[in-house]
């Protein structure tokens, strides 16, 4: 089943459609059955109404008797003088019912004619006193309905399905908060915690969650703290082997061991800076002029001699976390300079967010990777280039703390070649 997509909007129909079958088959009964007690009643009754209006036609002369047959039809049955047609052997139950009923009250044998007018289910023959022949046509019996039973039955069917909806959305409404939570589960934010009430099911579902939440924020906070403590301790074995390099005999030798120290080191300082992203949290968020964050990181790295250039933008203030923002800001500029040589920036406005821009001429992301470049310690393979060589650990420290500051990295390439590396916050 296809439609509707919902779970909460396929329970509601099933139950709805459920109880509408039941329903229409409990009034079927209902009418069949009060088709049937309007049957019997009308042999009941039938019987002793035709027998006045033939005792009328018996006192009254023949020549006002045709003129009295409209005055004595009735709805469920009319008279006719004259012929009445040949008897039938063929009858049913209803048929020998009414002819037994009127015989009895007529105190004359009456025969069951067959009718082949529409509208007339029953025709019958009998005999005035002076044996002038007299036919008793019997209308199809109708079924009358009260004008308020639609009504009231769309009533009900309305309170029927209003109860199903409310059921279904108390059942369902916990899985959609649990999706919610889901879709908000983000590494190194805090969360929302569900309430933990409600069925006993939906209570353990909900508490299962929390404490799948819990481990895998233990688990990623475990994983940073290991990382971090790792490149602290690998500080001091390096700081000793550039000092006994620096002994080595062999220039070109010493050279290079210095050169691969080098990058050692920057590694390290990379992987302590992604350790030190979750201390952003502590960062209080204040409103922020983010055009003057932008001109001051801008000028200096401009005061530093730094290809850096301020393109402008609107004045925009957002609730942020401000040195989180300025590290976020400043490792994008620092990869510009890195695979580019310069970098642009500016600010522009969007529907309910500001987007602070990053732009370079550089080998720029392949689409495929883009997604990926967040990832610690992920480098694409010949895109960037091989002189500055890189840690993977750049784009991974900006996603990081753009968690904490309510940011969002969008990675687009530049018209004409090169990389945007946006930052775009909510207003």
């Amino acid at each position: 089943m296809s439609w509707p997509r919902t779970l909460s909007g396929r329970l509601v129909l099933i139950l709805v459609v459920s109880l509408v079958l039941a329903q229409a088959l409990t009034f079927a009964f209902v009418f069949a059955e009060r088709g049937l007690a309007m049957r019997g009643t009308m042999v009941d009754y039938l019987a002793a109404d035709v027998a006045s209006s033939v005792a009328m036609l018996d006192r009254l002369p023949v020549a006002e008797r045709a003129g009295w047959l409209e005055k004595l039809q009735r709805p469920n049955y009319r008279l006719r003088l004259g012929a009445t047609g040949e008897a039938t052997a063929s009858a049913g139950e209803l048929a020998q019912s009414v002819a037994t009923a009127l015989s009895q009250s007529l105190s004359q044998p009456v025969a069951i004619v067959g009718a082949r007018e529409p509208g007339v289910e029953l025709r019958f023959a009998l005999h005035l006193r002076d044996g002038a022949p007299v036919a008793v046509d019997v209308m199809q019996p109708r079924l009358r309905i009260s004008p308020w039973l639609a009504a009231a039955l769309g009533l009900q069917l309305l309170l029927l399905a209003g109860g199903c909806w409310v059921a279904v959305r108390q059942a369902t409404r916990p899985l959609a908060q649990l999706a919610a939570a889901a879709r908000a589960l983000k590494p190194g934010q805090p969360a929302a915690s569900l309430p933990q009430d409600g069925p006993r099911e939906v209570a353990e579902a909900t508490q299962a969650f929390e404490q799948m939440r819990q481990r895998i924020a233990e688990h990623l906070e475990e994983r940073v703290e290991m990382l971090g403590a790792i490149s602290h301790d690998l500080q001091t074995p390096i700081t000793r082997m550039r000092l006994r390099a620096d002994l080595l005999p062999d220039d070109s030798l010493r050279d290079k061991l210095l050169a691969d120290l080098v990058q050692m080191q920057h590694l390290v300082e990379m992987g302590l800076a992604y350790a030190r992203t979750s201390q952003a949290i502590e960062e209080p968020e204040v409103p922020t002029d983010l055009a003057a964050l932008l001109q001051s990181i801008v000028a200096d790295y401009e005061d530093a001699g730094q290809a850096v250039h301020w393109l402008g933008g609107p004045t925009a203030t957002a609730r942020t976390r401000p040195r989180a923002l300025h590290r976020a800001a400043g490792n994008l500029i620092d990869n510009a300079l890195k695979f580019a040589g310069a970098a642009e920036v500016d600010l522009q406005r969007q529907s309910g967010a500001v987007v602070l821009r990053v732009m370079d001429r550089g080998p720029g992301i392949p689409p495929g990777d883009r997604a990926k470049v967040t990832r610690p310690f992920y480098r694409v393979e010949g895109s960037r280039n091989p002189v500055t060589g890189g840690t993977g650990l750049g784009l991974a420290i900006v996603q990081r703390l753009l968690v904490h500051c309510r940011g969002e990295l969008v990675l687009a390439p530049r018209e004409g070649g090169g990389l945007v590396a946006s930052i775009r916050i909510p207003l």
